[in-house]
């Protein structure tokens, strides 16, 4: 058959040929990859890890940082056991002591070399602001720290330095305690300390007056109690939203009265939402609940007519209703901003301003909570009368290329420029004072013996010039005079060349990526940006880690030390944030 194709079908005889050496090949590699295995193969395929071996130290220490990102507890329940068995059975599973003891230690220490390092003068620069807060549990009181810069890169960093254990009561002079404590444990200085965000609490102001650093109240807890004043103003409006959470509560404890709804919501063909209920830590819960309570308004209605259990409201009390919310929402959306992890104060004067002038508007939405707004916008103005006259706010709207000049008032632009002329000032003679420092340490003695060996050599007019050029020196300028001039003069240009750029969208633009392309251009305020668009506008981000310490002690925990509670959270963010390498 070969033998004719070749002579007769040469074309068909290469393709078929071709074909036959690739099944041979196919064929030879599935027999050799059928090949049994020997008997030592087998056996090692069987064997357990020793606990010495490589492979189970990875395994050991990938389950350490798994108990800590995730939340778990030491303790190995029997499908995880089974799951590790199957995955892997030469891996023999530890001891809840090993895990937690043996070798949880060691990481813990190792993590908090690491961001020791992250936090150091040369990788997070001279200025770092912090936000804190103060969380109890049925057990334990803590205290967290989260640290904010912006790096070299130009790349907002957020790092949960600590969550420490508290005991007795938490006074203003306690609280300066722990937080210096926790500074001298990072190696802080208190002259880095550019900010600390913390909430307006009477224990916390007082402390951190104590500890002598510059400090602001959360805007985010600010604005609650704004709207907080507002809504408590006017008796009509306060009624209005006792009675829907009066109806959201009977939703949300009787299972009976959410499947009718939802049979309701079905018949009316409305989106089948649930109620929500509001809640009195969180303001903005109070306007979800009356907007999912508006859309679902025939459903409501219909439900009470059908049992009567619910109070139902009147045609205007649904129309202030509708008017409350046009007011909250804007509100909501600068709280929002304001928590976001990649704002900078530089948004609360201008956030501010604008919440202001929606306040002041008159029109048919204001009707029927007219004292409700008027109280807000006196609580606003109150509340963030000094936001202008605050240095740090001023130079971070200056100095955010979403706002430049154009969010200040007049005053505000006028006390920005002198202030960002001292901070620039201030920075010129720290580095004039470092270059100074470290001339004092002495001149290179090789640089001494070829100058004295160049004057041995220099010819008597040579001599004349030089001592001519020290004479004349003596009573004009400085070269360090002259160049001081000239950098304040080109200090005084960037600045008016800055303000003069097109501003980038408020919502899109990215203000930190915007210094990394134009920070050659602005080189004298690049330093000036890294150190001002760094803090937070709130302290929400202390108040999220307390979100994970919950989690952390829950029931399978709840013997769980103060102290590695502490310890288990500042891995839970710390793990992530070096991707796990260390």
């Amino acid at each position: 058959m070969w033998i004719h194709l070749k002579r007769h079908h040469d074309e068909t005889y290469n393709e078929a040929h071709k074909e036959k050496e690739k099944d041979d090949r196919a064929s030879a590699s599935t027999a050799a990859g059928s090949k049994q295995p020997n008997l030592v193969e087998m056996f090692d395929a069987q064997r357990k890890w020793s606990n010495s071996d490589t492979r189970s130290k990875q395994a050991d220490l990938a389950i350490v940082q798994m108990i800590a990102t995730d939340n778990q507890p030491f303790s190995v329940d029997v499908g995880f056991k089974r799951l590790v068995t199957v995955l892997e059975p030469r891996y023999s599973l530890k001891t809840e002591k090993f895990y937690r003891t043996d070798l949880f230690d060691g990481v813990h220490t190792t993590v908090e070399n690491k961001i020791k390092e992250l936090v150091t003068l040369e990788n997070a620069g001279p200025h770092l602001s912090f936000t804190t807060d103060c969380w109890s549990g049925d057990t334990e009181s803590l205290m967290s720290l989260t640290c904010h810069f912006i790096n070299s890169d130009w790349e907002r960093k957020q790092i949960v330095l600590s969550v420490k254990t508290m005991y007795g009561s938490h006074t203003g002079e306690y609280i300066s305690e722990v937080f210096l404590s926790l500074l001298r444990h990072w190696g802080i200085d208190t002259e880095r300390v550019l900010l600390v965000l913390c909430d307006s609490g009477a224990n916390m102001v007082k402390g951190m007056r104590l500890t002598e650093v510059p400090d602001l109240s959360c805007s985010a807890h600010t604005l609650q109690l704004v709207v907080n004043e507002g809504i408590n103003s006017q008796r009509a409006v306060k009624d209005i939203v006792a009675k829907l959470k009066s109806s959201a509560t009977h939703f949300n404890h009787s299972i009976l009265a959410k499947q009718r709804l939802k049979d309701i919501q079905k018949d009316l063909d409305l989106p089948q939402h649930r109620i929500i209920q509001s809640v009195p830590t969180r303001w903005n819960s109070n306007l979800h609940m009356m907007e999912s309570m508006l859309e679902q308004k025939r459903t409501l209605t219909v439900y009470a007519g059908e049992h009567g259990k619910i109070d139902t409201l009147t045609a205007d009390q649904w129309t202030v209703v509708g008017n409350l919310i046009d007011t909250l929402r804007p509100l909501e959306q600068v709280t929002r901003e304001m928590s976001r992890s990649d704002s900078s104060i530089s948004c609360i004067i201008p956030s501010i301003t604008v919440l202001k002038m929606l306040l002041e508007v008159e029109g048919a939405k204001t009707w029927g909570i007219k004292t409700l707004r008027n109280t807000t916008l006196d609580s606003l103005k109150a509340r963030f009368e000094n936001a202008d006259k605050t240095k740090c706010l001023v130079l971070a709207t200056l100095i955010d290329p979403r706002y430049r000049g154009h969010a200040l008032a007049p005053d505000a632009l006028r006390y920005a420029k002198a202030w960002i002329k001292e901070e620039h000032d201030a920075l010129s003679e720290a580095e004039k004072q470092k270059r100074a420092s470290s001339e004092d340490q002495g001149p290179d003695p090789k640089r001494i013996r070829v100058e004295e060996e160049e004057g041995e050599d220099a010819s008597p007019s040579d001599m004349l010039e030089k001592m001519y050029a020290n004479l004349l020196g003596a009573h004009g300028p400085t070269s360090e005079e002259t160049a001081d001039d000239d950098e304040e003069q080109q200090f005084t240009q960037q600045l008016d060349q800055y303000l003069r750029e097109l501003l980038i969208d408020r919502q899109t633009g990215q203000p930190l990526e915007w210094w990394k392309q134009n920070a050659s251009r602005f080189h004298l305020l690049a330093p000036l940006a890294r150190k001002f668009l760094c803090p937070p506008p709130s302290s929400v981000p202390s108040e999220r880690v307390f979100s994970e310490v919950s989690q952390i002690y829950e029931k399978k925990r709840n013997r769980l030390t103060g102290e590695n509670a502490e310890r288990l959270c500042f891995l839970h963010y710390n793990l992530q944030l070096l991707n796990w390498e260390y």
